[in-house]
């Protein structure tokens, strides 16, 4: 999980050893649901809130998420998908995946 995440925008997720490190983000709230997504609730400076959704390779990210829609990211991949561009109806260039340790 530690390293950079980047999206096909060239946004940045940063995470070390003990979590979330992205300037201006400040987790809260780490849960997981049961097809083992883990959901991080961070408070951010551009939104109050949004949620991190750290999907595991193999795993498709639920339409229950998603309204409805499949999921169109690399499922082979691990990624991070933030709750803010679920909506954009470019999920697959607004995925995070892993770039570095």
């Amino acid at each position: 999980m530690a390293g950079n995440w980047q999206n096909a925008s060239g946004n940045v997720l940063t995470f070390n050893n003990t979590g979330l490190a992205t300037e201006g983000m400040t987790p809260n709230i780490l849960d997981i649901d049961q097809n083992g997504i883990l959901l991080l609730d961070v408070q951010t400076g551009a939104r109050s809130n949004v949620t991190l959704y750290i999907i595991p390779a193999g795993t498709a990210f639920s339409s229950d998420y998603l309204n409805g829609q499949s999921d169109s990211t690399d499922v082979s991949k691990d990624r991070v998908i933030s709750s803010a561009d679920i909506n954009s109806g470019d999920l697959a260039n607004k995925a995070y995946y892993h770039v570095s340790q």
